[in-house]
């Protein structure tokens, strides 16, 4: 549900189960918080807003600034930080307090500070400045600067301490290794609890879980949990090895209190959230299906609630989805077009996500009552199968805007009101699928989408290994994919139906033919195995010679056969020298690369001065092997295969029936 309005805000309230949802303001809305059963709205045209039932407060700001941050600060009000270094507090008997802050008000902003609040206690960070404000007398309690910026902030539940960590240097390559300052500072004694006195190398984040006193670090490699108390961090408690390496999380963070630690990571496509019990060493993945944005945010509850929301620049639309990881619970809501700014908060169990001054929220409020008693939506339940009429669970089924997940029966409900619809279904197994939904009462809609299986592609040598890489194309009748494929292997999702698979390595080609029915692996043979290779003498007039000495070598130059007149041999796919000697006859020599089985003609011209024929020496013949490179041969060399090549190799093979050697000069 959107509603548009002309006014300055809509009426709407928040419970412990759900908030009204979406709602667009005219001025556009920067941040959202709740307390009690309020939700609060901070608009961009510097006014702070209460939506409970009707207009209940209007707290104007514009002489201080406009609104950046906004945090409930019970019991005293509403905390808000402005763009111009103000902190107010907006107290519920109407009062208002400011007090200036000694802050860069160019670092003010959304993605390079922040405020957080905890008993009677608020911390403010921006760009390279801290500060601890006592509330609700706005007294500044401690500061602490440094020479870049702070990325972790948290204060303890009782907010009689704080962390802080940050880059304390201006070196590139420092900020580019996770080279971190960490801080905790206890505001009653005025002392630190704790500090580094090197930076912490390749520290993604940082926290304290303050009922067990623990300093909890999340590094490059692991996450490790230290006792606070200690000198040094020579010796953790607990270390933890996280399943995906780091620089594949898309957002991560910790919850309020510290016992939790989260990170989002692309699976398929769509989302996967990994959290971690810090203290127990418990630890749950979920699926999340929506897009794996260019822009992912995410905020963790203390009680394994997630919210999260990704920005997809392809179409210009935000997702959002609220996640109770503890049972695997998802729900998720679509709003677009938006802008790549996302501002996203965890309210009471609810995901309030802002795009475009629009405010989402997760989960939907439940359809109200018209006076007449009257519904005002109608139910709608689709059905989603595949092509085998198998339900699909886990499917991401959008009526506009509204969004559901189907159940284990490919079951998703909705309650729309009567309209046009259009109706999408995604499902990382599937191929998306889109309809026009016309709604004018209650219905169910069968919905069938294409069924895709996972398709592997291996090719491998007939020693067992792998080319370091390989062209793999996959043609079908309507489709073709193809790839340069590392390892040469290659990963395609497809429907069932006929394909044709063709690899390419160096000059080999080979094509099979595939079924797919389900998942499918295809390993191809490249050679490696023994191959076929004959060889014969003729003179020029299509004559065999018997007598001649045909002589093979190998690529270190090494004698593989001698011959009489002709002969096969089996040999190895590779490069071979070809030595022909006969009485009378100019010698015929010439570098092969074999890919399957050959067969060569050597034509043997008349010697200009038969007593001065003479057999290209052994030595001159391994620098012609050596001289023609990993590349292919002389000039004059061949790639003679009866098995697959290029279509350029068949077409010289067709032409060339006889190789001539070069007559070699008197003397």
């Amino acid at each position: 549900m959107r509603c548009s309005v002309a006014a300055l805000l809509v009426a709407a309230s928040l419970s412990a189960i759900a908030l009204a949802q979406p709602l667009v303001t005219s001025a556009g809305a920067t941040d959202v918080t709740a307390l009690g059963s309020s939700l609060f709205l901070a608009l961009e045209n510097g006014t702070v807003v209460s939506l409970d039932g009707g207009l209940r407060w209007s707290f104007s700001t514009s002489d201080y600034g406009s609104p950046v941050h906004l945090e409930a600060a019970p019991p005293y009000g509403l905390l808000v930080l402005t763009d111009r270094a103000w902190l107010g507090l907006l107290a519920l008997d109407g009062r208002i307090s400011w007090l200036k802050l000694t802050l860069d008000p160019n670092s003010i902003k959304p993605t390079t500070s922040g405020l957080v609040y905890a008993n009677g206690t608020a911390l403010v960070h921006a760009g390279a400045s801290a500060v601890l404000v006592s509330v609700p007398a706005l007294r500044v309690v401690w500061t602490r600067s440094i020479l870049n910026r702070f990325t972790d902030y948290s204060l303890s539940p009782s907010g009689s301490a704080a962390l802080l960590a940050g880059f304390n240097t201006l070196c590139y390559v420092c900020v580019s290794n996770d080279e971190k300052i960490v801080v905790v500072h206890d505001i009653k004694s005025g002392r630190n609890l704790f500090s580094t006195t090197t930076p912490v190398p390749h520290l993604k984040a940082a926290s304290v879980l303050w009922r067990s006193n623990w300093l909890v670090l999340v590094q490059w490699d692991a996450v490790r949990a230290y006792d606070l108390a200690a000198t040094n961090l020579s010796s953790p408690v607990k270390t933890y090895t996280l399943p995906h390496p780091h620089d594949k999380w898309l957002s991560y963070g910790f919850s309020p209190s510290g016992g939790l630690f989260h990170y989002t990571c692309a699976e398929g496509e769509g989302l996967s959230v990994y959290v971690l019990d810090i203290e127990r060493g418990i630890s749950k993945r979920v699926a999340i299906p929506i897009p794996a944005g260019k822009r992912v945010v995410s905020q963790l509850g203390d009680d394994w609630k997630l919210a999260v929301a990704s920005y997809d620049p392809t179409s210009g639309v935000t997702y959002c989805a609220l996640v109770d990881a503890a049972t695997g619970e998802v729900r998720t809501e679509k709003l677009g077009p938006t802008s790549p700014s996302v501002r996203l908060k965890l309210l009471g169990g609810t995901a309030a996500v802002i795009a475009g001054g629009e405010l989402v929220t997760v989960p939907r409020q439940q359809t109200a009552q018209q006076s007449g008693g009257a519904p005002v939506a109608y139910s709608v339940t689709v059905k989603v199968v595949d092509d085998a009429g198998a339900p699909l669970q886990g499917a991401l089924v959008c009526a506009n805007s509204t969004c559901a997940t189907t159940d284990a029966g490919g079951t998703a409900a909705f309650e729309l009101a009567r309209g046009l619809y259009v109706l999408e279904v995604t499902h990382q197994l599937a191929e998306p699928r889109k309809v026009s939904l016309p709604v004018s009462g209650n219905l169910t809609v069968p919905l069938t989408v294409t069924r895709l299986f996972a398709l592997t592609v291996s090719g491998t040598l007939g020693d067992g290994g792998r080319p370091p890489s390989c062209y793999i194309a996959l043609v079908a009748a309507n489709r073709s994919q193809n790839v340069t494929a590392l390892n040469c292997t290659a990963s395609f999702r497809v429907p069932r139906g006929s394909y044709r698979v063709v690899l390419q390595h160096g000059s080999q080609r080979v094509e099979r033919s595939v079924e797919v029915r389900g998942d499918t692996v295809v390993l191809v043979q490249l050679g490696g195995g023994p191959v076929k290779l004959s060889v014969a003498a003729f003179n020029a007039s299509g004559s065999p010679l018997p007598n001649a000495v045909i002589t093979v070598l190998s690529d270190s130059g090494e004698k593989v056969a001698s011959l009489s007149g002709s002969g096969e041999i089996s040999v190895k796919p590779g490069r071979y020298a070809i030595r022909v000697e006969a009485p009378g006859y100019a010698n015929w020599s010439a570098v092969v690369e074999v890919v399957g089985d050959a067969q060569l003609r050597a034509v043997l011209e008349p010697a200009p001065n038969p007593r001065a024929a003479r057999a290209l020496g052994l030595t001159e013949l391994i620098a012609a092997v050596a001289a023609s490179g990993a590349a292919g041969a002389l000039a004059g060399a061949l790639c003679a295969t009866l098995g697959y090549c290029s279509a350029a190799h068949a077409q010289k093979l067709r032409r060339l029936k006889t190789f001539r050697a070069t007559k070699k000069e008197s003397g």
